[in-house]
């Protein structure tokens, strides 16, 4: 006598399709980009970095993987986080002309590119969970041009280096994965994301509590990927 079915993974399935999302945020952005309107697509931008947050420990809480063992979420999470970090903002780099004029289109291939690469490493994380070369965020790094707003060739040069920090075995911290000193880590993701909800809403203004702490926080994530490259383990 065959034994009872198991029940169905309806759960592993609603993370999925959390994850799937990030197609629809990443359309709404494009529009939003293609329409000129910056903030609603950071808005959107914004949605997909929190779903892409919180997906990866709803997907290891319900035993996704186990429970769905032909569905490949991890390849799901690829697809969409090129599309998030990478398509939608350099679409919105060349859209909102951040770039000197001769050098938009050669650039925006050279981000697109250069960030397939990346997401196609197999050694794109330590085993302690750092990134291995720039990680791919354009969302954030863009974000980074729009709002402080420095002159087109400074954006080129912002640009070019981060595209060779690609290839580079520089550490970047993971800021949820990474487990040491992880409490403040996280303290600076919480800063940094509420500090970026203000100055995209007060955008072109610019609340200097809200900057300073802003600044304050990607020092802490630029000087700890500083401390664990430097390390020699």
């Amino acid at each position: 006598m065959p034994g009872p079915r198991p029940p169905f993974p309806w759960t592993a399935w609603v993370v999925h399709l959390l994850t799937a999302t990030g197609a629809v945020w990443a359309l709404l952005a494009t529009l939003a980009v293609v329409a000129g309107e910056a903030k609603m697509a950071w808005l959107w931008l914004g949605i997909a970095l929190v779903v892409d947050g919180i997906d990866g420990p709803l997907a290891r809480a319900f035993h996704v993987k186990e429970r769905v063992p032909l569905f490949d979420g991890a390849a799901l999470d690829l697809i969409v986080d090129y599309l998030t970090y990478v398509f939608v903002p350099v679409l919105f780099l060349w859209r909102f002309g951040l770039l000197p004029e001769p050098l938009t289109l050669p650039l925006c291939i050279l981000v697109l590119l250069s960030s397939l690469h990346l997401f196609a490493k197999a050694d794109m994380k330590s085993g302690d969970n750092y990134f291995v070369g720039f990680p791919a965020v354009w969302n954030a790094a863009i974000l980074y041009l729009w709002l402080l707003a420095p002159s087109a060739w400074v954006n080129a040069a912002a640009v070019l280096a981060l595209v060779a920090l690609t290839f580079i075995p520089a550490k970047f911290v993971h800021p949820f994965r990474v487990v040491e000193f992880r409490p403040l880590t996280l303290a600076a993701t919480a800063t940094w994301a509420v500090t970026m909800v203000v100055l995209v809403a007060a955008h072109p203004e610019r609340p200097v509590w809200a900057l300073a702490l802003w600044l304050a926080a990607t020092a802490w994530f630029g000087g700890l990927g500083l401390w664990r490259s430097l390390r020699r383990d």
